[in-house]
């Protein structure tokens, strides 16, 4: 017993600093979590460099974690550009390095290669489940996944060792109240924070609004997010004459704030990558109308969630409709999608849970003298 008690007190000593590399899709993507990550790896004690080539991780205000923007890698400037990294680093290495998508994967090999440092891939998508299924035969990583079905990807269909996956939740914060249709003098609201693309659904979405402004339905909806479509969204607006029902209102600040002050949150199409947006209304307690999604398993029809029948119009108003009829178990899915994000997505078990795998790879390395 005192040899298993000094293992696991050396475990808890091990010298680990991380570099994670972030690049603008995933910063998008993961946003807040992103820096409730930061965070908390300073509570658990491991030295964190941010690494990004996305200018927006600049002016991050996170303490004493340190941030390095970097030119994008890729051709024909890459090697060259990996190499200043590496620069950058020299009298810094991390004993571990930790891609947030497969748009970091290459630098993050560079970088283990070069430091002789712990792999960690995060895998959030099916594209980064194909950039897995494509990694050199020599490279050698350990796989952290968000959810369950992703676990099930790495060990069924890209025939990872169970021992290199790793189970770590995104984490994000909860409200103590739900927002939904808690204040019934309020005219409902609905948040979309979708990109204004053709791939998202908007489009829908817009239609959708417009047959539920035809059956006498009262709601305000507020479309957040930016795109190559939207001068022609707004065309469709006016051409449904819901100008006064459906704002543009990209917000200059954290989307999450808008979030607590509105009932309904749609996302108009079956995501193949994570958003943080959709857990952020979850945790702050907010109906959430979606597709179904076999990725992310704390997306349940009627029980966090109400999902569409159809990738249609008229599905995704039925939807709508349903919550605004029956407002009482709109705030019961409201609340169970709260207790869901308390339970499994809690910001401390994500910073708690990345930082022993961190110290898990470093223990694979590290050896210790056991006491007789």
């Amino acid at each position: 017993m005192a040899a298993v008690a000094d293992t696991l007190e050396s475990t808890r000593l091990l010298s680990v600093s991380a570099a994670i590399c972030v690049d603008g899709g995933a910063f998008d993507r993961f946003g807040r979590v992103l820096r409730h990550l930061a965070v908390g790896l300073i509570d658990q004690a491991v030295p964190l460099r941010l690494l990004s080539d996305d200018p927006r991780l600049g002016p991050l205000r996170l303490g004493p974690v340190r941030t390095l923007v970097h030119d994008r890698i890729s051709w024909p400037a890459a090697r060259r550009r990996i190499e200043k990294v590496v620069e950058a680093l020299h009298h810094d290495a991390p004993t571990v390095v930790h891609a947030m998508s497969a748009d970091s994967y290459r630098l993050a090999l560079a970088l283990s290669d070069e430091f002789d440092a712990d792999l960690l891939l995060e895998v959030a998508s099916m594209s980064d489940c194909d950039a897995v299924q494509h990694l050199p035969p020599e490279c050698h990583a350990d796989f952290m996944a968000i959810s369950l079905p992703l676990v099930g990807v790495l060990e069924t269909q890209l025939k990872i060792p169970p021992d290199r996956i790793h189970l770590v939740r995104p984490g994000v914060l909860v409200s103590r109240q739900g927002t939904c249709f808690s204040r019934p003098d309020r005219r409902a609201a609905l948040l979309c924070t979708s990109p204004l693309e053709r791939h998202s659904g908007v489009h829908l979405l817009v239609e959708a609004l417009a047959l539920l402004q035809k059956k006498g339905c009262e709601l305000m909806s507020f479309l957040l997010g930016r795109g190559r479509l939207e001068s022609s969204l707004r065309r469709l607006v006016r051409q449904r004459s819901l100008s006064g029902a459906i704002t543009f209102a990209y917000p200059l600040g954290d989307v999450g704030h808008a979030m607590h002050s509105a009932d309904i949150f749609v996302r108009p199409s079956a995501d193949t990558a994570f958003a943080v947006d959709v857990l952020q209304a979850m945790g702050a307690g907010m109906a959430v109308v979606t597709f179904p999604n076999r990725l992310f398993d704390y997306l349940r029809d009627g029980e966090t969630a109400v999902f569409c029948g159809k990738h249609s119009a008229e599905s995704i108003a039925e939807a709508i409709e349903g919550l605004l009829v029956d407002r009482t178990e709109a705030r019961q899915l409201a609340a169970r999608a709260q207790d869901e994000v308390r339970a499994h997505h809690a910001v401390s078990a994500m910073a708690e849970g990345t930082a022993a795998v961190y110290r898990q790879l470093a223990l694979a390395r590290a050896t210790f003298s056991i006491r007789e």
